[in-house]
């Protein structure tokens, strides 16, 4: 007799979810049929609605990075993915950054445009596509060479990037190595020089509010990443 009660009060719970959901949804459309309209009179600085709808993770992402994915749909793989990892961002992140630089290799675009819009994805998924992160966190990618003539992969950060908060930015690195490996481009190595900037650069930039990591950290830090942190430079010196 609980259980039959309990179930009851349950289907009419999610009934009343589900009503509410679609007195959201048609509701939310009027606004927009409405902003529609007002907008095509020209009044305004533009003359469509900025912000597109998206009803899930998977529809902010593909509207989000709409200008790099150059008509690339990726929000249905998105759901499969999600729905196979039990929900696990992370993961699809990963899985996603890798699928789209499957795709856009196939579509034959050049590594480094594979690789920066496979990164702005997993990125974008990573912070539930709501962030500035993906867009103006990632300057560029690029695809430069070691001493010894190997390739390798260099992300450009930039100051919105913080936005993705440590883990994201943490998690970023790690899918770009994971694509560079996809795309066949080998890891870095840095220079001895290299190593000792990033010393006097931590050095430089150290606040009382973060951890300060010793030079042998950071020496072993650098030399352990597959990918170069880079960043665009702020000086002409």
């Amino acid at each position: 007799m609980f259980v039959t009660a309990n179930s009851g009060a349950t289907s009419r719970l999610r009934r009343q979810v589900e009503k509410y959901e679609q007195w959201l949804f048609k509701s939310t459309q009027k606004c927009y049929d409405l902003a529609k309209n007002e907008r095509e009179k020209g009044l305004d600085f533009s003359s469509s609605i900025e912000i597109p709808r998206a009803e899930d993770l998977a529809g902010r992402t593909e509207k989000l990075l709409v200008d790099y994915l150059e008509g690339l749909e990726i929000a249905e793989k998105i759901r499969e993915t999600l729905y196979e990892t039990n929900n696990d961002r992370e993961t699809t992140a990963i899985k996603m950054s890798i699928y789209v630089a499957q795709k856009l290799l196939k579509l034959e675009k050049d590594r480094e445009t594979c690789a920066d819009v496979a990164l702005r994805v997993g990125l974008a998924i990573l912070t539930e596509a709501v962030l500035v992160a993906p867009l103006e966190g990632i300057a560029r990618s690029r695809i430069l060479n070691n001493t010894d003539g190997s390739e390798f992969l260099s992300i450009y950060f930039t100051g919105p990037i913080r936005a993705a908060g440590g883990t994201g930015q943490a998690l970023a690195v790690l899918i770009a190595d994971m694509i560079r490996r996809e795309l066949k481009i080998s890891r870095y190595i840095p220079t001895t020089p290299e190593i000792e900037r990033v010393k006097e650069e931590f050095g430089l930039y150290r606040i009382s509010l973060q951890y300060k990591p010793t030079p042998e950290e950071i020496d072993r830090i650098v030399r352990s990443c597959p990918v170069m942190i880079n960043g665009e430079s702020t000086e002409k010196v």
